[in-house]
């Protein structure tokens, strides 16, 4: 079950969207055109150490959840259904070298509701019924990363998800709460790109995939990502 922590840290993700939708509107005329940009942090983070390899980034998108069709035991009609909603999350990683990097973090996978009126089956008294879920998890992987021009980039990503489900039952009879965790794989794909400014800002444009429940749930997801690579 996520606590408030987890709802805080969601929230902070959503708070980032205004930040996200401002960098995207940088100036054309501040994008550097050389394909080597000095670091104007350099102070920050030596660049004669390991740790300049660390980057760090937010993420924010729309998900979608097969949750809706896992309820359906063949007795529920007029079904009501609200299978996406906003992702987020936030990552750190390690670039091993110019096409490898270690790389996890949170990821708040959202909600999904299902509700209609059974007639009575295997899953359902019958009578109003209706279910929601809840799910997020840690990931930890492996990102590849090859280049298509100076800017531009293809991503690949491969890891494991340790998920926390919790899901709510609503029947005539009353209300039941199951919570549930695990693990299973995580994949995502996109492109990359970084403007070429000085303080290492880059772009994501990401489609993830994870199994939620010991892959009962299906979890696609679209997001935009903000990089920062540490000089």
């Amino acid at each position: 079950m996520k606590g408030q922590y987890f709802e805080r840290l969601s929230s902070g993700c959503l708070a980032m969207l205004p930040l996200i939708l401002a960098l995207v509107m940088v100036p054309v005329a501040e994008v550097r055109s050389d394909n080597h940009d000095e670091d104007s942090m350099g102070w920050f983070i030596p660049s004669n150490t390991p740790a300049k390899n660390v980057y760090g980034g937010v993420r924010v998108g729309l998900g979608d959840i097969d949750y809706p069709d896992s309820n359906q035991d063949g007795s529920v009609t007029g079904i009501s259904s609200d299978d996406s909603d906003v992702v987020s999350g936030l990552f750190t990683g390690y670039q091993i070298n110019d096409y490898v990097a270690i790389e996890g973090g949170y990821r708040d996978l959202g909600e999904s509701d299902f509700s209609g009126t059974s007639s009575g089956g295997t899953s359902w008294e019958a009578g109003p019924v209706s279910a929601n879920l809840d799910a997020d998890g840690w990931e930890l992987g492996v990102m590849g990363r090859w280049p298509i021009t100076d800017r531009w980039y293809l991503l690949g990503y491969l890891g494991w998800f340790w998920w926390d489900s919790e899901e709510t039952f609503v029947e005539t009879s009353g209300v039941t709460v199951e919570s549930d965790s695990g693990s299973d794989y995580s994949i995502a794909a996109g492109v990359e790109y970084d403007i070429g400014q000085s303080d290492r800002i880059v772009y994501r444009f990401m489609g993830a995939h994870q199994e939620v429940d010991d892959t009962s749930y299906d979890v696609n997801s679209a997001s935009a990502e903000i990089v920062y690579r540490f000089p």
